[in-house]
């Protein structure tokens, strides 16, 4: 009270929303109902979406790698072999960068799963044994699992490294529910996995038998084979060739139809280019170079096409990889954002897609003492603390990976490192959900924008049926500045009240969301439907946002009161007080 004595414009502020020295007068409370309500609806509806766009963001990440590391030869995607490139000690070096919480390989493909019930097309991705980081996700997801499987936390407890699946030899698999319900499998039966690469390669290989040999059907090719040291001339202890032989020869290997040539030609044609293209400008055969050639040649033209598509049908026995699984867990993956239907350990996806490594001799051979440590895999996949804010941890990636720029035989401009982040591959999605936020929060702040306006109406009105009064305080003295400061303290008021009204309100709906949504479903009007995004209505609680949409509904209402104050401030009070 000594307050509102001290101060003339906030005492009669206060005295003008409560002319009637009730609780709150009709005006008053209308007023704080539009703001409450405006704040109420902006942060409810925030909140769902920032609850929507996090929920989506986990469930996608739930089998999305951060950031996916690949090869890349300058023309696509190149797979990693361990014999260029030792992907498990990039790994480990990945591992080691701040912010990255796991690495491991990648490795997935589709096949053909059959059962005594059914068959269907899958997708299968491979788990490195042992990787006990890539392993957390899935696990949280399973709802069946076998004794082995069950006692993995157990196990973990203890200190063991073998968590359960994947660092044995055995040909287990875990797969996802609507793949079990599909097949008719549960935890215990087997099912039987074909890739499908293996099954496109046996189509190639069966397409290529129908046809002739290319080499020796193309007469003027295997002439050319023959005669092309013919008139060479002798120059530093060998002979050379003129360029238009030599190009000739080049750009007939190069029509040759890759697909349709037997092993044994595509060998003896890469030899062949490659004995051209060295020799080229001049540069003299040698000798022992000429006899190359000319022991190329003769095995071209003997090659016997029975024997050669022996050899291709014999051929895919080996790359042909079929494999019987045993389930030891079925996992439930979230709606609308379905995983892959098997997950198999990281050394069987090798054997069944025939990326394992070939045992050598010495150390080479001993590289498979570790199990999915070796072969060849499609890349790297990593995993950061914050994949939404990772600072620098691409850069540091890419500092962490091998330099793979020197040319080889397998890839002569050699190779580089690509870096894809999640938000690259789902950039459209990610787009589409932020859009979604920002015009939801555009269009409703365009709302408040207009219950503003109300606000203002009303202040305005409040303030010419009190003209008199208002002239009367400025016969006895009050300054435009006081008189003005009475209907902005009565924004202030509104404003301050209002906003905290519908924070609270905000909270209370969010908190009883559920049961909110479940009456409005009960007659029909359901704004969440699960059907839509396969999700209970989410919320997130963000006290920066709640706190920004009240401060923005406060300063919209101050602002909209001190308008018309400002306008009955410099009223002419004489004027006023002739008026009826």
């Amino acid at each position: 009270m000594k307050i509102l004595r001290r101060n003339l414009s906030l005492m009669l502020a206060v005295r003008y929303l409560n002319p009637l020295r009730s609780m709150f007068s009709v005006i008053t409370l209308i007023c704080l109902g539009g703001v409450a309500l405006g704040v109420m609806v902006l942060i409810v509806v925030l909140s769902v979406m920032s609850g929507l766009q996090k929920t989506m963001e986990e469930r996608v990440l739930a089998f999305t790698p951060h950031y996916s590391v690949a090869l890349t030869d300058g023309f696509g995607r190149a797979a990693i072999n361990d014999q260029e490139c030792n992907w498990a000690e990039a790994i480990d070096n990945i591992s080691a960068v701040p912010g990255v919480v796991s690495v491991y390989p990648q490795l997935e493909n589709d096949g053909f799963a059959q059962t005594a019930r059914g068959r269907m097309t899958v997708h299968f991705n491979a788990i490195q044994p042992n990787n006990y980081a890539q392993w957390v996700p899935l696990k949280e997801m399973l709802k069946e699992k076998d004794e082995w499987l069950a006692g993995e936390d157990e196990r973990m407890a203890a200190g063991e490294q073998d968590f359960g699946f994947g660092a044995g030899l055995n040909q287990e698999c875990i797969i996802s529910a609507p793949t079990a319900i599909g097949l008719g499998l549960s935890v215990g039966d087997t099912l039987h996995l074909t890739p499908v690469g293996s099954l496109d390669e046996v189509a190639s290989i069966y397409a290529m038998i129908q046809s002739p040999l290319q080499t020796q059907e193309n007469k003027e090719f295997m002439q050319s084979l023959a005669t092309m040291f013919d008139g060479a001339a002798a120059a530093n202890g060998g002979v050379t060739v003129a360029a238009e032989k030599l190009n000739a020869l080049l750009q007939m290997i190069q029509n040759f139809d890759q697909k349709k040539l037997r092993d044994s030609e595509r060998d003896a044609c890469d030899t062949l280019y490659m004995l051209a293209a060295d020799h080229m400008g001049g540069v003299p055969f040698t000798t022992e170079e000429q006899q190359k050639w000319k022991d190329t040649a003769d095995g071209l033209a003997a090659l016997d096409r029975d024997k050669e598509d022996g050899k291709a049908v014999k051929s895919i026995n080996e790359m042909v990889m079929p494999v019987d699984l045993k389930v030891i867990g079925i996992y439930q993956a979230p709606e609308n954002m379905p995983g892959p239907n098997i997950y198999l350990p990281l050394t069987i996806a090798q054997d069944v897609m025939g990326y394992a490594a070939t045992a050598g001799d010495g150390e080479e051979g001993e590289a498979e003492a570790e199990p999915g440590r070796s072969g060849q895999i499609m890349g790297i996949c990593v995993r950061v603390k914050d994949p939404n804010n990772p600072g620098n941890v691409e850069q540091q990636i890419l500092q962490a990976l091998p330099n793979m720029s020197e040319p080889t035989q397998a890839h002569p401009m050699g190779l580089g490192w690509h870096i894809a982040p999640w938000t690259k591959s789902f950039e459209q999605w990610y787009k589409l959900i932020a859009n979604e936020r920002i015009m939801m929060s555009f269009v409703l702040s365009i709302i408040s924008l207009i219950a503003s306006f109300c606000i203002m109406a009303v202040m305005f009105t409040m303030s010419m049926q009190r003209k008199r009064e208002i002239a009367v305080l400025q016969a006895l003295g009050a300054t435009p500045g006081k008189i003005m400061g009475i209907f902005a303290w009565q924004g202030v008021i509104i404003g301050f009240v209002g906003a905290i009204l519908g924070v609270a309100l905000a909270l209370l709906v969010l908190y009883y969301r559920l049961e909110i949504q479940a009456a409005l479903a009960s007659i029909g009007m359901d704004p969440f439907p699960m059907q839509a995004h396969g999700i209970e209505l989410p919320a997130e609680y963000d006290s920066a946002m709640f706190a920004r949409q009240a401060v923005q509904a406060f300063v919209m209402v101050t602002i909209a009161s001190i308008i018309p104050a400002f306008i009955v401030s410099r009223q002419d009070p004489a004027k006023a007080l002739r008026a009826n």
